[in-house]
């Protein structure tokens, strides 16, 4: 019988997978309506790319199958939509696709906030294995961020796509939201380096950071100094 941790680590790994398959796709999206739209038309478009989902899902559909149950219901609407563009022809549909992306994205990031382990802290436990108990609450707040971010994307896309101006379709989902998501990592990131001030591996920004924002200075620093503390000394005697 699989432990515990081996099957979350199976499904993380699967939720990766995912992500990552969706990322690329998104990002590639919006050049279809610039190159490949324009030379092969809607409806042969739309088939190839039923086409791609269904044979990525047939690759890899029984290890995303488990991390697919919650919070994916909206997905449902892509190959609606791919449907409806091959048979009727009409672009619009397809323009809706990366909606209906973000917005599973979004229910995705709201659904594992009902679960025991929200899709943050997995993340964070999956880059940094040492990382404290104590960062619980913080990455249920950045799963709700990314919620919402995710979901106001969502509804921003489809409305842009029910407008005559595509081009600005093609910059908010080809470049925009791209830009707002290293934008929001960023920021995140300096938050809670300055909040938790948790130098663990001590590399350059670490110790430059750590020099700025030193954490003997507060609640937070201190907590963070004292885990690190007790971890090299439960490994290292």
């Amino acid at each position: 019988m699989q432990s515990i941790d081996h099957r979350r680590a199976r499904n993380w790994i699967s939720v990766c997978s995912l992500v990552a398959f969706i990322a690329v796709g998104v990002f590639a999206y919006p050049y279809i309506f610039l190159y490949a739209l324009p030379r092969f038309g809607v409806s042969p478009i739309a088939v190839a790319l039923l086409f791609a989902a269904a044979l990525s899902f047939a690759v890899r559909g029984r290890s995303w199958a488990e991390p697919m149950r919650r919070g994916a219901a909206p997905s449902i609407g892509i190959p609606i939509l791919l449907a409806v563009a091959a048979f009727g022809g009409d672009s619009l549909y397809l323009q809706l696709v990366p909606s209906v992306v973000y917005l599973t994205l979004a229910s995705w990031f709201y659904a594992s906030l009902q679960a025991g382990d929200s899709i943050v802290e997995r993340a964070a436990r999956f880059l940094v294995p040492e990382a404290p108990d104590f960062i619980r609450p913080y990455c249920r707040k950045v799963t709700g961020l990314w919620a919402v971010f995710f979901a106001a994307i969502a509804i921003a896309t489809a409305a842009l796509a029910f407008t005559e101006e595509r081009s600005w379709w093609e910059f908010v989902t080809g470049k925009l939201v791209y830009a707002l998501m290293m934008a929001v990592s960023l920021i995140e990131f300096l938050v809670r380096k300055t909040w938790f001030r948790y130098y663990f591996h001590r590399g350059w920004f670490d110790r430059v950071w750590g020099k700025i924002f030193p954490p003997e200075n507060t609640a937070e620093g201190r907590r963070s100094m004292q885990h690190i503390a007790e971890y090299w000394k439960e490994h290292n005697s």
